[in-house]
C-alpha cells in the first residue's frame, strides 16, 4: 500500500505540474500573438499611406520609412505594392529576408503568389483577384515555401489603394513571419491536448475542487462513476451537487485533509450510486485533489466468500480440505471438514482435523484406487475416484470422490480439495437397469422418431425400424453404428455435434440435444433434432445413451418463413414511416427553395437557392424508391429512360454493396426508353446487385451496363463472384430455391424479377460458371421517338387568388410552409392543426372556398375522414387532400379533387387548388 500510494502521489505532481506548464505556456503563447498582431495592425495602417502623400511630406516620409523599417525588423513584418493594370509588384527589404530571398531581388506577380505552399496558393490568389476586382481587403494567414526550401507561416494582409477618380489603381499590403509564434501555439495546444489525454486515460476517477467546493475538472472515469457529465458539475458547489457527501463521513475526511493539510485514504458505501468507493484526498494550494475508484466488486466478493463458506457448510456433497506435506515422505493432513463430512462419516471435527484421510479406509478399501489417487496427489493433478470407505460406527459407505490441488503464488501445491457424495444407492440403481430397458424398447415402438440406443463402451447403436422409413437408411450396421451415424451428419456440422455430445458424456450430463443436417438415404439433407438420456454407472461414468433423431425441416421452414415475412413487414412499416417523415420535410425545403430561387435577385445566391431546390428533388426521389420497397407507392408503367433510371439508383446501390465492391457504370445513351413500372425495375436491379454482392464475400467488382441490342433495351449486371454450376442456373428462377445458407435467403428474389420482367414482355438470361461470375441481362421492347411523351412543362407560376383557404396539417413546418406559400399565392388562409379543429373552425368561423389537408393526422379522425364530412356537411366546398406516403392512387379514387404528393413545389399547389376553386365554381 505504501509503495501505491507514492505511486499515486508521484502522478498527482506530475499532473499538476504538466497543467500548470501547459496554462503557462498558453498564456506566454497568447500574449506574444495579440503583440504580433498588435504590431502588424499598426504597421499595415501605416504601409497603406499613398506615395503621393509622401512626395509632399519627404522629410517626414523618410522618417516614417526609417521607422517601418525599424519596425519591420522588430516585428518580422515587410510590405509589398502591386501597381495596376500591370501587376508590377515591389517589394520591401522585409520581405524579401521573410522569403529568405535576396535584398532587391525582381519577382512577378506571379513568381510571387508562386511562392506560396500549394495548398494556400488558390486561396491566396482569389482573395488577391477579389481585392482587385472588388476591393475586398484580404487577412490571411497561410504558408510559403521560403528560399531554402522549408515552409513557414506567414499573416497576409492586402487593401485596394484607388485613385482620384475612384479606380483600383494598386493593391497594398504586409508579410508577417508569425512561424515562431504558429510553432508555440501548436506546442501549447498539444501540451493542453497530451494533458487532457493523461487524465482522461488514468485508470482512476479524478476530480479537483476549489478552495471554496466547487468542481473545476473531472475526467472521464469521475464522470462514469459519478453518473455525471463534466458540462453538469464544473463550477457547481460538491455539498449541493452530492447532497448526501455533505451530511457523511466524506465531508468529514475532506475537511480533515484541508485542515490538517494531510492526505487522507477511507472507504465509503454511496447510497444512491449503490457503490463502494475506495477514496484518496490530496489537499493542495487551490484546493483538493481527489482519486477515487468503484471497490464494489470487491466488497461483493468478500461478501460472496462468505456466504460462500456458509454454503459449503450446508451442502449435501462432503468437502474436505487438506494440508499438502511439507516435505517429501510426509502424509497430508486434514485442515478443514464441512457438516455433510460430518453426517456421512460419524466423525466431527474435532476427531477428523490434523488427521491424515487415511484414517477413513479400512480392510476392503480397494489398495489400487488408493495408489491411483497417491500418484496423482504427487504430480499433482486432479483425479477422480470411486472408494469404500468406513464411518466412525464401522459402516461401509461408498463415495464418489473429485480431488484437486490448490496452487500457491510460487507454483507449488499448498493444499488439496475433496469434493465428494455418498454412492451407495446408486450401486443398488443399476441392478434395475434392465427393466428400464425393456420400458425403452415398449417406447421405441410408440413413436415416430429414429430411436436410437448407444452401447458407449463398445460403440454399437441399434436403430429402429424409423431409420428407414423416415429417412430412408437400410440395414445400418450395429457394430461401429456410431461412425455410421457420424458419417451422415452434414460436414459443416459434424465437427460441432461430435464435439457436443463427447463433452455431454465426458462431463456430468444426463440429457444431451443438438440440432444438425442428416443425410437421407437419397443423399439429400434433412433439418433434425437429435436428442438423448446419458445412462452412468456408480462412478458416474457414462456407459449408455438413448434417445431419438427427429426430422424437423418442414417446421424450421415454415418458421424461417414467418420470420422473412413478420422481418420484411417490420422493415416495410420502418422504410415507410421515415419516408412518410422526409417527405414532411422536403415539403418545407423544396417549397422554400424554390420561393428563393424565383425571388433573390442576386445570380450568386439565386444558384444556391437553385442548388438547394435541385438536391432535395433529389432527396424526393430517393423517398419514393424508399416508399417503393416499403410497398407504400402505387407502381405504374411509363415511359423510362433506363440511363437515367440506373443513374438515380446509383447512390443507393453504393451504400447497399458496401466498401469492398466497386461499382462500375458503363451507360450506352442507345439503350434508350422503354415501358415498366419505375419501382419495380430499380426493385429488380437492386435484388440482382444484393446477389452479386453476397456472391463476392470478400469483394470484387460490379459492372452495371445499357445497350441497344435489335428492338431491345439491354440492361446488363455482371460480376466476378464465385459463379453458378449448371444445375443452379437451370434451377434459379424457381421459386423458394436459394444457394444460400439456411435462413440467409428467401428463395423468391430471382423469381420476382423474372415475372416483373416477363410482365413488362421482355425476356432474362443468365451467363455464369463456377470461379468465372455471373452476368445476368434483362431485355425491354424498346420505345421509339413516336412512343415517348412530349414535355408539357412550363417555367410560368399558374395564378393564384384571392379566396379563403382552410390549410389542415398537424407538422408545425409543413403547416407554416403551406399557410406561407397559399398567401404568397394572393389568398387568405387560416390554419388548423388536426381535423377536429378544422371541423370546428368550420362551423364557428364563417365561409371558405377551399380546404386544403394532409391525410394522415393525430387524433381520431383522419384527413380522409375529414373530406368525407366535409362534402356531406358542405356539398360545394372543394377539398384537395396531400400525403407524405404517395398512396395517391387509392386517395385519387374516393376524392372529387387531384390529391396532391408530398414533397410538393410552389407550383403543383398552386395548381392544384386553382383547378379545385374552379372547378367547384363551375359546377354550382
Amino acid at each position: 500500500m505504501e509503495i501505491i500510494e507514492k505511486l499515486k502521489s508521484t502522478t498527482l505532481r506530475k499532473t499538476y505540474n504538466m497543467r500548470r506548464g501547459n496554462v503557462i505556456a498558453r498564456k506566454g503563447l497568447l500574449a506574444l500573438v495579440s503583440s504580433l498582431r498588435g504590431a502588424l495592425d499598426r504597421f499595415s495602417a501605416r504601409l497603406v499611406v499613398s506615395r503621393e502623400e509622401a512626395g509632399r511630406r519627404p522629410q517626414d516620409f523618410y522618417g516614417n520609412q526609417a521607422l517601418l523599417e525599424i519596425a519591420g525588423k522588430t516585428a518580422k513584418l515587410g510590405g509589398w505594392v502591386v501597381h495596376l493594370p500591370d501587376r508590377r509588384i515591389e517589394w520591401s527589404d522585409e520581405t524579401s529576408a521573410i522569403h529568405e530571398r535576396q535584398r532587391g531581388e525582381t519577382v512577378t506577380l506571379e513568381e510571387g503568389l508562386g511562392y506560396f505552399a500549394p495548398e494556400w496558393r488558390e486561396t491566396i490568389t482569389s482573395h488577391f483577384e477579389a481585392c482587385v476586382a472588388t476591393g475586398l481587403p484580404f487577412d490571411l494567414e497561410v504558408e510559403i515555401i521560403a528560399g531554402t526550401g522549408r515552409r513557414k507561416w506567414v499573416r497576409a494582409i492586402g487593401v485596394a489603394i484607388r485613385d482620384d477618380q475612384g479606380q483600383i489603381a494598386r493593391i497594398q499590403g504586409a508579410l508577417q513571419d508569425i512561424d515562431e509564434g504558429k510553432r508555440l501555439e501548436n506546442t501549447a495546444r498539444d501540451l493542453e491536448r497530451r494533458f487532457a489525454e493523461s487524465m482522461e486515460n488514468i485508470s482512476d476517477a479524478f476530480f479537483q475542487v476549489d478552495t471554496d467546493w466547487r468542481f473545476t475538472y473531472l475526467n472521464h472515469q469521475a464522470e462514469r462513476l459519478l453518473e455525471r457529465s463534466r458540462s453538469r458539475l464544473l463550477g457547481r458547489l460538491i455539498w449541493q451537487e452530492f447532497p448526501e457527501a455533505s451530511s457523511g463521513i466524506i465531508r468529514q475526511h475532506y475537511e480533515r485533509a484541508v485542515r490538517e493539510s494531510k492526505t487522507v485514504d477511507f472507504e465509503v458505501f454511496y447510497e444512491s450510486l449503490d457503490a463502494w468507493f475506495s477514496v484518496t484526498a490530496y489537499p493542495g494550494p487551490t484546493g483538493l485533489t481527489v482519486y477515487f475508484r468503484d471497490v464494489t466488486k470487491r466488497h461483493a466478493a468478500d461478501q460472496h466468500l462468505h456466504l460462500l463458506e456458509m454454503a459449503i457448510s450446508r451442502i449435501e456433497d462432503f468437502v474436505m480440505i487438506t494440508k499438502a506435506a511439507s516435505q517429501p515422505g510426509d502424509g497430508q493432513t486434514i485442515v478443514y471438514v464441512n457438516d455433510a463430512f460430518v453426517r456421512i462419516t460419524g466423525y466431527s471435527p474435532h476427531d477428523a482435523l490434523g488427521r491424515s484421510p487415511g484414517f477413513l479406509q479400512g480392510p476392503r478399501t480397494d489398495a489400487g484406487a488408493i495408489e491411483e489417487i497417491n500418484h496423482a496427489i504427487a504430480l499433482p493433478k486432479a483425479i477422480r475416484a470411486e472408494l469404500l470407505n468406513y464411518a466412525k460406527d464401522g459402516r461401509e459407505y461408498w463415495a464418489d470422490m473429485s480431488i484437486s490441488p490448490i496452487f500457491g503464488s510460487d507454483g507449488l501445491a499448498s493444499h488439496f480439495v475433496a469434493t465428494g457424495r455418498d454412492i451407495t444407492d446408486r450401486k443398488r440403481a443399476e441392478e434395475q437397469l434392465a427393466e428400464s430397458e425393456e420400458r425403452f424398447a415398449i417406447v421405441a415402438m410408440m413413436t415416430t422418431d429414429a430411436i436410437w440406443d448407444w452401447d458407449i463402451a463398445t460403440g454399437h447403436v441399434q436403430w429402429n425400424s424409423n431409420i428407414a422409413s423416415v429417412f430412408g437408411h437400410d440395414d445400418l450396421p450395429v457394430e461401429g453404428g456410431v461412425q455410421e451415424w457420424e458419417a451422415n451428419i452434414h460436414p459443416d456440422d459434424r465437427a460441432r455435434v461430435v464435439s457436443s455430445v463427447l463433452a455431454a458424456i465426458n462431463g456430468e450430463a444426463e440429457t444431451w440435444a443438438e440440432e444438425f443436417r442428416f443425410r437421407r438415404g437419397t443423399g439429400t439433407y434433412a433439418e433434425v433434432l437429435d436428442q438423448g438420456h446419458i445412462i452412468r454407472n456408480a462412478a458416474g461414468k457414462a456407459t449408455r445413451m438413448v434417445g431419438g433423431l427427429r426430422d424437423i425441416t418442414e417446421t424450421r421452414l415454415n418458421e424461417a418463413k414467418r420470420l422473412q415475412a413478420q422481418r420484411l413487414e417490420a422493415i416495410g412499416q420502418l422504410t415507410g414511416g421515415v419516408a412518410h417523415d422526409f417527405n414532411n420535410l422536403l415539403t418545407v425545403i423544396i417549397g422554400t427553395a424554390e420561393t428563393l430561387a424565383d425571388e433573390v435577385a442576386d445570380p450568386r445566391l439565386s444558384a444556391i437557392a437553385q442548388l438547394n431546390h435541385k438536391a432535395s428533388r433529389q432527396g424526393a426521389a430517393l423517398t419514393r424508391q424508399l416508399l417503393s420497397f416499403a410497398g407504400r407507392q402505387p407502381l405504374e408503367p411509363a415511359a423510362l429512360n433506363i440511363n437515367s433510371s440506373i443513374l438515380a439508383m446509383e447512390r443507393l446501390l453504393s451504400t447497399a454493396l458496401g466498401e469492398t465492391i466497386i461499382l462500375q457504370l458503363e451507360l450506352n445513351p442507345a439503350a434508350g426508353h422503354i415501358r415498366a413500372d419505375a419501382a419495380k425495375l430499380e426493385a429488380s436491379v437492386m435484388n440482382l446487385c444484393i446477389n452479386a454482392r453476397d456472391a463476392m464475400p470478400t469483394g470484387g467488382r460490379l459492372t452495371i451496363s445499357t445497350a441497344q441490342s435489335g428492338k431491345d433495351a439491354l440492361i446488363r449486371i455482371s460480376d466476378n463472384g464465385f459463379g453458378m454450376n449448371a444445375e443452379t442456373r437451370a434451377k434459379a428462377f424457381e421459386p423458394f430455391f436459394t444457394t444460400k445458407p439456411f435462413g440467409k435467403g428467401s428463395g423468391l428474389g430471382l423469381s420476382v424479377v423474372y415475372g416483373f420482367v416477363r410482365q413488362s414482355e421482355g425476356r432474362i438470361e443468365i451467363e455464369s460458371e463456377p470461379g468465372k461470375g455471373t452476368a445476368v441481362s434483362l431485355y425491354f421492347p424498346r420505345l421509339t421517338p413516336t412512343e415517348l411523351p412530349a414535355d408539357t412543362s412550363s417555367n410560368v407560376l399558374p395564378d393564384g387568388g384571392s379566396e379563403h383557404i382552410l390549410v389542415v396539417e398537424d407538422d408545425p413546418m409543413v403547416r407554416e410552409f403551406a399557410a406561407a406559400t397559399l398567401v404568397s399565392l394572393g389568398y387568405s388562409v387560416t390554419s388548423a392543426a388536426d381535423a377536429t379543429e378544422a371541423l370546428q373552425i368550420l362551423k364557428t368561423d364563417g365561409s371558405f372556398d377551399l380546404v386544403f389537408s394532409d391525410v394522415v393526422m393525430p387524433g381520431p379522425i383522419d384527413g380522409h375522414a375529414m373530406a368525407g364530412k366535409i362534402v356531406a356537411q358542405y356539398p360545394n366546398l372543394p377539398v384537395v387532400l396531400t400525403t407524405g406516403y404517395a398512396d395517391i392512387e387509392r386517395i385519387g379514387t374516393t376524392s372529387r379533387f387531384r390529391p396532391l404528393a408530398k414533397p410538393y413545389t410552389r407550383r403543383q399547389v398552386a395548381e392544384a387548388l386553382r383547378e379545385a376553386i374552379d372547378a367547384s365554381r363551375d359546377n354550382r
